[in-house]
């Protein structure tokens, strides 16, 4: 039987693990920053989307510079739900008190609210040089509206709360391309349902992608509110109500509108914190529901795109928690460790002091007695020392006779 020779030597083993300890922390390292780059790009793409819808920043822009705490809040009534001008009034004056209530109240050169409403409707639109009726998804407005939808302008101006005449419309580029073939259009005319309407602007739709997903009509318009009830007759229901007011206090603003509209028909949604790190966890949590609604309410297209954001902020928040939990994992190992090594560290360098000096003792000794000590306890520093026929307690490291010490006999040897 031939015996082969190792085919190792022990310092070429020792070199092989040594590799294999480095490759093993290149990969740990390798791994960790991969998931600190997908962690930040996801702080990232989280930070972008809060700030991607502008219909829910209008709290900020009602706020601007004055420092104070906004809130702005929606709320989404069901169909056939009697929600009306008398009702906007009486929001008004639950508002008031509430606010009268908390020492806040407007003046004319300081107003602390404001509001908008809308409803979504089916008209047909035709122009001169269009015949063909075009079915367009129009949107009838309120209020100060364009505060919290602040659509990009590509030429004209906005529909405000005083305007005398109601007969102004907007209409988005496409609609515009498609009626008129260009997009400088104020002044001109277009029939709605076959009463003629001045087109005050045309705007641009958004383009984030949120908006996008969530608008799938291919045309849009724009048109006041009081102009559809009398297209109607007054049958026109409001299926949307938009709010900013002061938020001294955490809630305050969402107790105050909750209390004042007091139906759980309502879906009532605080926009100023639905994009915030709690909102996220809270989605996530009730992961499966967000989507679905048993309520007979149509939201507008605005609000699914914050639907959507919202959806993408809880992936995101799950994904990055993902990320982290090994750099975490690898940092908390990597301390203990660190903290293990520094404590035998420690006692190590503790006891070769204590080494040093027990030395320095014992040398310091034999140069003051010549003799060595004979050491029968060294648990409490003490040393037993011979003298003559006595012992003596000696404590070498102050370097003196200890004074209540017992002079006895030395043990004898058996």
């Amino acid at each position: 039987m031939v015996i082969k020779p190792s085919q190792l030597t022990c310092e070429e083993a020792k070199n092989k693990v040594q590799k294999t300890q480095i490759i093993k922390i290149i990969i740990i390292v390798a791994i960790n920053v991969l998931c600190l780059v997908a962690f930040f790009i996801c702080l990232s793409v989280s930070a972008s989307l809060r700030t991607s819808l502008r219909s829910q920043q209008a709290a900020q822009a009602w706020a601007g510079q004055s420092g104070e705490r906004f809130a702005q809040l929606s709320a989404f009534f069901p169909e056939s739900f009697d929600f009306n001008e008398e009702s906007i009034y009486n929001m008004h004056l639950a508002l008031d008190n509430a606010l009268r209530a908390a020492s806040l109240e407007s003046t004319p050169d300081r107003i602390l609210y404001t509001d908008a409403w809308s409803a979504v409707t089916e008209v047909n639109v035709t122009s001169e040089f269009e015949s063909n009726p075009v079915t367009v998804k129009a949107i009838a407005v309120g209020g100060d509206f364009f505060l919290f939808h602040p659509l990009y302008l590509r030429s004209g101006s906005f529909l405000s709360r005083d305007d005398l005449m109601k007969d102004r419309v907007i209409i988005d580029e496409a609609l515009a391309w498609r009626l008129f073939g260009a997009t400088g259009l104020t002044g001109f005319e277009v029939r709605i349902n076959d009463k003629v309407f001045i087109i005050a602007g045309v705007i641009s739709r958004d383009s984030d992608f949120a908006s996008s997903r969530a608008h799938p009509d291919e045309f849009g318009l724009f048109m006041d509110f009081d102009a559809l009830m009398t297209m109607t007759e007054g049958e026109a229901e409001i299926s949307t109500y938009e709010l900013v007011m002061p938020d001294p206090i955490s809630s305050f603003a969402y107790k105050s509108f909750t209390d004042a509209i007091s139906d759980r028909r309502v879906h009532i949604v605080e926009n100023s914190k639905r994009f915030s790190l709690g909102s996220s966890f809270s989605l996530v949590r009730s992961f499966g529901q967000h989507s679905v609604r048993t309520d007979n309410i149509a939201l507008p297209y605005w609000e699914n795109a914050a639907r959507i954001v919202e959806d993408w902020l809880a992936l995101l928040l799950v994904l990055s928690i993902i990320f982290i939990i090994f750099p975490i994992i690898c940092a908390v190992i990597y301390s203990v460790k660190t903290i293990r090594f520094g404590v035998r560290r420690s006692k190590k360098a503790i006891r070769s002091r204590i080494d040093e000096r027990d030395k320095r003792a014992y040398d310091k000794y034999l140069k003051e007695h010549g003799n060595e000590p004979q050491i029968y306890d060294n648990k409490n520093v003490r040393y037993d020392i011979y003298e003559g026929d006595q012992i003596i307690d000696y404590d070498i490291y102050e370097g003196e006779e200890i004074v209540d010490y017992d002079i006895y006999d030395p043990p004898t040897s058996t």
